[in-house]
């Protein structure tokens, strides 16, 4: 059984949206917990299950694994620009 962080430290998506609204809005957080299995973000420990369901996030494991540091399966590219025609 995964040990859980403070309860201060735990949001759900809405409230973990809204206090990094830049960085974290509330579809790339619904895309990640999505494919959380596939992407890290469940091997970094950053979200939790609540019996009814709902996700809710660690804020510390989740930005740091948006940010590379923990959990990524694979590092970030740049995106690729379009040929100038």
């Amino acid at each position: 059984m995964v040990e859980l962080p403070p309860a201060t430290e735990i949001f759900n998506l809405s409230d973990m949206a809204a206090r990094h609204p830049r960085l974290l809005p509330k579809n790339r957080l619904l895309w990640a917990a999505r494919n959380r299995r596939r992407n890290g973000l469940a091997a970094a420990n950053a979200v939790f299950e609540s019996p009814t369901g709902q996700l809710f996030f660690h804020e510390a494991s989740t930005l740091a694994w948006l940010l590379g540091r923990a959990g990524r399966s694979k590092p970030r590219t740049t995106r690729r620009r379009a040929a100038a025609a």
